[in-house]
């Protein structure tokens, strides 16, 4: 793991390109999940519509046992978009880290080269 931080500090260029990787498929991901939850949405509203059509005076039950479901599966999704974002974060931080040190590596580079 070390060597492939040295390999990334001394191409910046190899640095650059894994950072617009990280971030495109944080992005790829966000995107699905923002799709589930508007799928999720549109069954609700279908189910509910169903449960309405079939028995108009068991709706208000029905529908309680629906949301339930629908909740469980939100906080499930929520949890798994939370540690996404965790995860990005990180990725975001150690990015940080790397150009800095990839950025004094550059600065002592030129300095030595101009002192020749």
């Amino acid at each position: 793991m070390e060597a492939f931080f040295h390999y990334l500090s001394t191409h910046p260029i190899a640095a650059i390109t894994v950072a617009v990787i990280i971030l495109f498929m944080t992005y790829l991901v966000i995107k699905k999940l923002l799709k589930i939850a508007l799928i999720l949405g549109l069954v609700l509203i279908a189910v509910s519509g169903y449960f309405y059509y079939k028995a108009p005076e068991k709706f208000p039950d029905n529908m309680k046992s629906v949301v339930e479901e629908v909740k469980d599966q939100s906080e499930k999704m929520a949890e798994q978009g939370k540690n996404v974002v965790h995860a990005g974060k990180e990725v975001l931080e150690k990015g940080k880290a790397l150009a800095e040190a990839v950025g004094e590596k550059v600065k002592k580079e030129a300095e030595l080269g101009t002192k020749k």
